[in-house]
């Protein structure tokens, strides 16, 4: 693979690619995503970030090693591997959020993982997740934190619906409580029991306060219509 270096990043894809024709763009987005990330958890690397750019899932899941399928996948400590072609380009927050914050700690809950990395995101498939929430509240799909929180729950249900809600409780935390709370209860293993020392709540009770907060807001009928097609079409993939 051909190389290209920022000052946060080494990028590898391959030649002829669509990756090769975007790195310069590319490299701008990242060390833009890299400088938000940093700022906002407050760290500072003393590594750079490899990009494995790649030319479809199915390549991912042979450089990462486990053979699946992935769009995008980060590797403790310094690593991602992410698709890049016409049709899916996975760069941006997400999987960098991973890398850089695992600097902090690597909480055992899965659901805090992706919260705080959609957190960043803020949209899953261009919308909202606070508007991801309500609808699945108003829908009754709606996963309660509390059973997110459980790891063997979280690997079990679609991220299609986990993600989202995910994203906007950590947001939703974030923005009511300050990131000094939030990066305390990060750095913490047992989520449960770091919210109860922290928070000075259980989980139920923020869970309420959270859900009250989303019904808040009406979403459009015309965002209710494309998120009831985007979940038909995702649907009828799987």
């Amino acid at each position: 693979m051909k190389q290209y270096k920022s000052e946060h990043y080494i990028f590898n894809y391959h030649s002829e690619s669509k990756a090769e024709k975007d790195i310069k763009s590319i490299a701008t987005i990242q060390e833009a995503c890299y400088k938000y990330i940093c700022d906002i958890l407050g760290v500072t690397l003393d590594f750079k970030i490899q990009y494995f750019l790649c030319n479809s899932p199915e390549e991912v899941g042979r450089m990462y090693g486990d053979n699946e399928p992935c769009n995008g996948f980060a590797s403790i400590p310094d690593k991602i591997y992410a698709v890049y072609n016409e049709e899916i380009q996975c760069i941006g927050f997400h999987e960098d959020v991973h890398i850089i914050s695992y600097t902090i700690n690597k909480p055992d809950s899965p659901a805090i993982r992706e919260g705080l990395a959609m957190y960043f995101d803020r949209k899953w498939w261009g919308i909202h997740n606070i508007d991801w929430t309500a609808y699945y509240i108003k829908t009754d799909r709606y996963i309660s934190i509390n059973e997110l929180l459980n790891k063997d729950k979280f690997f079990l249900e679609d991220c299609s619906i986990t993600y989202p809600i995910m994203g906007s409780f950590t947001e939703w935390l974030i923005n009511s409580y300050g990131i000094k709370k939030y990066l305390s209860m990060y750095k913490q293993r047992d989520m449960n029991i770091a919210i109860n020392n922290i928070y000075k709540m259980t989980v139920l009770e923020m869970e309420q306060s959270f859900k009250d907060y989303i019904l808040l807001f009406k979403v459009d009928k015309s965002i209710e219509n494309r998120m009831f097609e985007l979940l038909s079409e995702y649907e009828n993939k799987i």
